[in-house]
């Protein structure tokens, strides 16, 4: 049983849940209700899913594979690799899920009739490779790999299901899709706050294999204030939302409209979301210790998770 528990906490279960269930989400509460001429069956789609969470977890895998060095000093006790995992059969594992990711991948480029979007999974593998092989300690690319990865997990739903069929101006398809690319933006901004943050929780072991991470380059406060200013923008961006949402609804017109996203309940929902931004940023101008770093990076998480989860309250509310 210890060696199942060791082999889930190696493939991070728990995040590859949050990533198909924010396909899940896109798919069931964007797409299926508001597009009309979507490619993907359901069952295609769950093929999907599976895909990105093998390729996900092979990610997971290669990353412990090439940090055990690192994770001797920043986390000995949580250490998976060489301890209840072999290195080889982690390897054989990577493997595996490659193979299983790629051949779904390369299966669905061809149900769209898109061959050349199997390139997008195959780009998936080598960048997470990459990533954990070299770029990982690098300046700022690292950080910024992951969070492409992460706003492509969400943009591959639009690119496999409505742009393989071709977005049709004259119905509502390219504002779904707006939606979604947005999403891929707050996804992609969050994550990358939470990668400069877990850079400064690693740092004393960062500093062993002489990577050459922004907090290393430039020091704690310097980098704290690099994950401020992209608070301070992502907050000022939702705001600009909130001045649509407010706009929309003090406008009087001929008719009752109803737009996605814009009514009481929303607007105190974005209203809470700027708020959990307000407290991120009171606590990374107030971090000290890793503690204070590891309780921000979780932050971070949960701040995705509730902006994700607007979509389907958004939705319900639009249908109701």
């Amino acid at each position: 049983m210890s060696s199942i528990i060791s082999f889930l906490k190696l493939i991070r279960l728990k995040n590859l849940i949050i990533v198909a269930l924010t396909q899940l989400v896109i798919k069931f509460s964007l797409i299926n209700p508001f597009v009309n001429n979507f490619m993907l069956s359901d069952n295609q789609f769950y093929l999907l899913i599976l895909s990105t969470v093998f390729i996900t977890a092979s990610g997971y895998i290669i990353n412990d594979i090439y940090d055990v060095k690192t994770d001797k000093v920043n986390k000995e006790e949580s250490r998976i690799i060489g301890k209840s995992i072999t290195s080889r059969n982690a390897i054989s594992w990577y493997i595996i899920f490659n193979f299983l990711g790629l051949g779904l991948g390369i299966y669905i480029a061809y149900i769209v009739k898109q061959p050349y979007y199997s390139l997008v999974f195959i780009y998936c593998i080598f960048s997470l490779w990459t990533y954990s092989k070299r770029m990982k300690t690098s300046f700022l690319f690292g950080n910024l790999q992951v969070s492409l990865l992460t706003a492509l997990s969400i943009f591959n739903v639009a690119l496999f299901d409505i742009i393989s069929n071709g977005i049709n101006k004259n119905t509502g398809e390219m504002m779904i899709f707006k939606i979604i690319i947005f999403y891929s933006a707050f996804a992609f901004i969050t994550t990358f706050i939470r990668e400069i943050i877990k850079d400064l929780e690693d740092i004393e072991g960062d500093k062993k294999i002489q990577a050459k991470t922004l907090a290393i380059t430039y020091g704690i406060e310097k980098t704290k204030w690099v994950s401020l200013i992209f608070t301070i923008f992502t907050f000022l961006g939702i705001a600009y939302f909130q001045y649509f949402q407010y706009s929309i609804a003090n406008s009087k017109f001929e008719f009752d409209i109803s737009i996605w996203g814009v009514n009481k309940i929303a607007i105190i929902y974005v209203i809470f979301i700027q708020l959990l931004f307000l407290f991120l940023g009171f606590k990374i101008y107030n971090s000290k210790l890793k503690n204070d770093f590891y309780f921000i990076s979780q932050l971070s998480k949960i701040i995705m998770i509730v902006g994700i989860l607007s979509i389907p309250l958004f939705t319900y509310l639009q249908l109701k």
